[in-house]
């Protein structure tokens, strides 16, 4: 399955606006689109027990049926999009493990509540767990997403040398060339050195391929007369350089884990503007 993209539903309009995001990108790269569904009884039942047996029967024809009106309203919206879809017993992220092993995806998209601060639904609670164990990255997606595309992309960097290998496997699955925006979140006033940032720049320059790229960073504040913590620092600069895609680094380590490591599930189902691709630093 080359050129496919593996994309989540459990049927919520945080999946939905996942996959019509996936089928904006399919129509810009020209991919395909893979949709599944995974269906388990309750913890207290086993698929051994003939009522957990039965209750899987009834999830399965639920799920198929809800699958194919999904479908069916996929193909009105984007007539020209090549979709399949699955309905398959077991965990969400042991299920897209295996297909990962099976079949070859350019990546697995998911759709989360985003800013609006809707309940979170169950593709939120596990979010974290497939950004952990997901060989290849997720993407997130905030509900409520608008017609999308994929032509400026934001790193947040820390100036790790493992930032060039994401960034490489990112280009390597999108064909064309795309603007690249590096976001800096400082604290206590400190500036980057503007020889690390031109050491950076150049050495994602001579190895990657961008139409361009530009370095941003802004200064996390706590002071009760202005407050601009990280998140508000990075939403700002997503924001004032109409960034598509943010790109994000996962290691327990990174600046960005440690001020979210606790909350990362809730922070993302609620605070996400924009798609963000993750990638567990395990895998680069």
């Amino acid at each position: 399955m080359n050129n496919t993209l593996l994309v989540l539903t459990d049927f919520s309009d945080n999946a939905w606006s996942g996959i019509r995001y996936s089928a904006f990108l399919a129509e810009q790269f020209q991919w395909k689109l893979h949709i599944l569904h995974t269906y388990a009884p309750s913890a207290n039942l086993t698929f051994q027990d003939h009522f957990g047996e039965a209750v899987a029967e009834v999830q399965r024809k639920e799920g198929e049926s809800k699958m194919k009106t999904l479908a069916a309203k996929l193909t009105d919206l984007h007539p020209d999009a090549r979709v399949t879809t699955a309905c398959m017993f077991g965990d969400v992220a042991d299920t897209v493990l295996n297909l990962l092993q099976e079949n070859s995806y350019v990546f697995v998209v998911m759709g989360t509540a985003g800013a609006s601060g809707l309940k979170k639904r169950t593709l939120g609670s596990t979010t974290l767990n497939l950004i952990k164990c997901c060989p290849i990255g997720i993407i997130a997606v905030p509900e409520q997403l608008g017609q999308s595309k994929v032509e400026k992309v934001g790193l947040l960097t820390n100036f790790k040398n493992n930032e060039r290998t994401l960034l490489q496997s990112l280009t390597d699955r999108v064909p064309g060339t795309l603007d690249l925006l590096l976001m800096h979140v400082t604290e206590k006033g400190i500036t980057a050195a503007p020889e690390t940032i031109n050491s950076l720049t150049a050495a994602f320059a001579d190895k990657l391929q961008f139409n361009s790229i530009k370095y941003i960073e802004k200064n996390a504040v706590y002071r009760l007369d202005y407050y601009m913590p990280i998140p508000r620092a990075i939403d700002w600069m997503i924001e004032k350089e109409g960034v598509d895609l943010l790109v994000v680094c996962y290691n327990r380590k990174s600046f960005f884990t440690r001020f979210m490591s606790r909350n990362l599930p809730k922070y993302i189902s609620n605070n996400l503007l924009i798609p963000t691709y993750f990638r567990s630093e395990s895998f680069l």
